[in-house]
């Protein structure tokens, strides 16, 4: 896998900490899918294309005042599957609450002819490594 690679998976980050997601249907193939259905919180479900996971991000920005995904490190898969290790910074619109830490929780991002085509969310780093084919 290419550094331009995980350098688009970096630029999503960013496009989602500035809850821009206009930009990031720019880094995404028109059929991406947003895989959330491992989520334990409310926005748990499949986003299938632009139109669904702008949907998926109105919902965050209308939950949080400010919510930020800053990578950490990546490691890159054979077949070329990133996993992103991330900090969350957010605050919630209605109650203020603030909290800022590294989850367990790992996206995995599929990339092909310079676009992100899938992101998976797994609830545990080591479950993130196994679906890419590694271990711990």
């Amino acid at each position: 896998m290419s550094q331009e690679s995980v350098e688009l998976v970096r630029l999503a980050y960013a496009a989602v900490s500035r809850l821009d997601f206009d930009a990031l249907s720019e880094l995404t193939d028109a059929d991406c899918v947003l895989d959330f259905s491992r989520s334990i919180g409310p926005q748990q479900g499949v986003y299938r294309g632009h139109e669904e996971i702008a949907q998926f991000g109105a919902a965050i920005e209308e939950a949080f005042e400010r919510f930020e995904l800053s990578p950490i490190d990546f490691v890159i898969a054979p077949g070329g599957k990133i996993i992103g290790r991330h900090r969350v910074s957010a605050k919630g619109r209605g109650s203020g609450l603030e909290w800022d830490r590294v989850p367990e929780a790992t996206l995995v991002w599929e990339v092909d002819d310079g676009k992100v085509i899938k992101i998976t969310l797994y609830q545990r780093r080591s479950e993130a490594l196994e679906a890419a084919g590694l271990r711990e």
